[in-house]
């Protein structure tokens, strides 16, 4: 194991013990005291316009890191089914139809990933890497979990949020999709909570680092040009 990659890994498990409340699956992990903040604002002190739109960027980070790390991960015939589905799911129309087929798309992405994870030979199996592609599964493992952590601060947030919209009459009609994008957060959450137990083994086998807070910047994945 990566020394640096080692010493990283108590503030992983603090940091997924922040998010408890957003990620029951997690629960078990400790809290130890003196390690970095996830940057968690008191709930409520975010703007509706804020929110949804770091929701946006969440979701979106959480999508394009699931795909590069099926890029990485999985067999060409796998990656082409799953962007394939993709596309179908691009081409709807109707929001609530959409939404409903990417989260499912998101479920098989995060179920796969974390088979391949979870596989004997995966530390084999990036051994066998050349260095592009180590680095394309390196920044969307740290993504894929940036963006879990964020969603993570965010859930804690929205609740006191859409209390306090509820008094402001100005905000009164942005309370529908601010609760729709709580309720979005929670899905995926809950379909990705399985695979960010992975990371820490997938940190470790690259050699990098997880991010110390939910404010931290993502990182530019390039995919590798085998693709």
């Amino acid at each position: 194991m990566n020394s640096k990659t080692s010493k990283n890994l108590p503030v992983f498990f603090a940091i997924l013990a922040c998010t408890t409340v957003a990620i029951p699956a997690l629960a078990g992990f400790p809290s130890i005291p003196g390690l970095p903040s996830t940057g968690k604002p008191a709930a409520g002190a975010i703007d509706p316009d804020t929110f949804l739109q770091t929701a946006k960027d969440a979701e979106g980070l959480l999508g394009q890191s699931l795909s590069s790390m099926s890029k990485a991960l999985l067999s060409k015939e796998k990656v082409a089914d799953l962007k394939a589905q993709q596309k179908a799911a691009d081409a709807i129309t109707d929001p609530k139809e959409k939404e409903a087929k990417n989260l499912e798309i998101m479920k098989s992405q995060a179920a796969q990933v974390n088979e391949a994870t979870s596989d004997a030979g995966f530390k084999g199996s990036v051994d066998k890497m050349d260095a592009d592609k180590r680095a394309q599964l390196g920044d969307s493992a740290y993504n894929f979990l940036l963006s879990v952590m964020k969603q993570g601060v965010l859930q804690g947030q929205s609740k006191g949020l859409i209390s306090g919209m509820a008094s402001n009459p100005a905000n009164l009609g942005k309370v529908g999709s601010v609760k729709d994008a709580a309720a979005s957060i929670g899905n995926q959450l809950s379909i990705t909570s399985t695979l960010a137990t992975k990371m820490p083994a997938v940190f470790s086998t690259v050699g990098v680092k997880a991010p110390a807070s939910a404010d931290d910047k993502p990182k530019v994945v390039k995919v590798s040009t085998d693709e």
